[in-house]
Formats: structure tokens, sequence, C-alpha cells
């Protein structure tokens, strides 16, 4: 049974910490489609399912002191973090997007990764689309994780790349959103959105095997419970330094998750 609509990657602060780790590679591709899509001085700005606030931090940096950014997500731990980290930048708010339910519009609407972890993508993205102004912008930032990883196959890649697709498959994560977002915009009335791709990559020292690490320590939890693999046997202290040896040894290149971005000015 899918267990859709909890965040099973965790609400800890080693999490929160992952998602600020995770930034490095990720914001720059965010600032990039952010940027692109007209994110610019002087708008109002709604970031969904904030968590550490990355992305609501790129946002506020483009609207300059004359805008306004406002951040939501369900884990108050993760708000209680973001203020701490961004100060008076940044307002936030505690809000479930399958309730969302705001007295204001923007003029626009940013996420990252975010409506792959919801239950039903369709019906927020409808939600979403009453909260704009008309002429705002709605810009998500969605993964596909279902591509090879490595250019070369290994053993431990092979090991990891299966737990998380499988937990991700079982708890009801939808591993090719950022394909799927086309057809998203186009099942709520949206008009055709604009797509980019990006993706994070390397080789050797370069590679970015952290973030997959990240991501399976992050599962331990579940699949521990349920039998799957032991904290012993993933060995998470070590287990970035044994990818990253694998796909060395192969003289193997890494990519990251597609990054798939689309965006659209409601009418």
């Amino acid at each position: 049974m899918h267990e859709q609509n909890r965040y099973l990657l965790g609400d800890s602060e080693s999490e929160h910490t992952r998602l600020r780790d995770q930034s490095v590679v990720f914001d720059p591709l965010t600032r990039q489609l952010l940027t692109e899509a007209g994110i610019t001085e002087g708008m109002s700005v709604l970031d969904i399912g904030t968590g550490a606030g990355n992305v609501a931090a790129i946002a506020a940096d483009l609207v300059g002191a004359g805008g306004h950014v406002l951040g939501v997500d369900r884990d108050p731990s993760a708000l209680d973090g973001a203020r701490t980290l961004l100060g008076p930048k940044v307002e936030f708010a505690e809000a479930d997007l399958a309730s969302l339910d705001l007295d204001r519009e923007f003029d626009a609407i940013v996420g990252r990764a975010v409506l792959m972890h919801t239950a039903d993508p369709i019906e927020v993205l409808e939600r979403l689309k009453h909260h704009l102004r008309p002429g705002g912008l709605l810009v998500m930032h969605e993964l596909d994780v279902t591509h090879d990883w490595a250019s070369v196959s290994t053993p431990l890649w092979e090991r990891v790349r299966s737990l998380i697709l499988e937990t991700f498959a079982e708890i009801g994560v939808h591993n090719r959103m950022g394909a799927d977002l086309f057809g998203a915009f186009r099942a709520v009335g949206l008009p055709d959105p604009t797509l980019t791709l990006s993706a994070p990559v390397g080789g050797g020292t370069e590679a970015p095997s952290f973030g997959w690490a990240n991501a399976l320590a992050a599962l331990l939890p579940y699949l521990e419970q349920r039998g799957r693999v032991s904290a012993d046997e993933l060995d998470v202290d070590t287990l970035t330094g044994r990818l990253s040896d694998e796909l060395d040894a192969a003289d193997a290149t890494l990519l990251g998750p597609l990054m798939y971005g689309a965006y659209c000015t409601v009418p």
C-alpha cells in the first residue's frame, strides 16, 4: 500500500541538514530556472514545501527588498530552522498543500521536488493556480530519478539504486514527476508550460555521489523496520566514499536526478 502524503525522508534535524547539503548542487540549477521564468525584483512569491528554505532564499534574492516571499511547509521544525537561517528576509507559515487555502494571491508560485511527494499532484496544482494573480507565474522544478545513474553498472550502485527506487515506489513517490509536469499542467487547464532540463553530473572527485548516499541514509529507518537492510550493512559513514571509489575504478560518470523545470503564465 502506498503511504502517500507522508514525507518518508523525515522531519528530523538530520533531514533538514540533508536538504541543505543537497541544495549546494540543486540551488544553481533552480536559480537558473527561476531567472529564466521571469522571477524578478518587486514580485510577491509563494514557495511551496519550503523545507530548509533554500528555494525561498533564491526567490528572496531575485525579488529584492521591494518584493516579498512566503514559504509554506507542514513541518514546524523545518520552518523554525529556515527562520533561523534567513531571518526577516522571508515570511514563513505552516500549511499543508492538500488543504492550502491562503487569503492572498501572488505574482509567482515556485516549488522544488515537492509535487513528487504529494498524494495527488494534480489536485495541488489546481489549488495553486487559484492563488496566482492574472498574469502570474507558476514555476515547478521536479525530479525524474528513473534514468541510469552511472555510465558503468557496478554492484554497489545497482544495490543503492534498487533500494531507493523500490522504496519510493512503495510509498507512492512520483519517480517521474519531472517528466510528467507537462501533462500535469494541461490536466488543470494551465497553458502549455515552457520546459527545461538540467542535472548534476560529474566523474572522479566531481561525481555527485553524496546526494544519492544521503537519500538512502534518510530511508534507512524505513528499510530497517521492514528488514530490507541493516545499518551495519549500509555503513552510512563510508557509503559515499565506497560509491565514489567504484565509479572511479570504472572511469565512470555519475548523473544526478534529472531536474525538469516547467513554467507558464496564467491568464
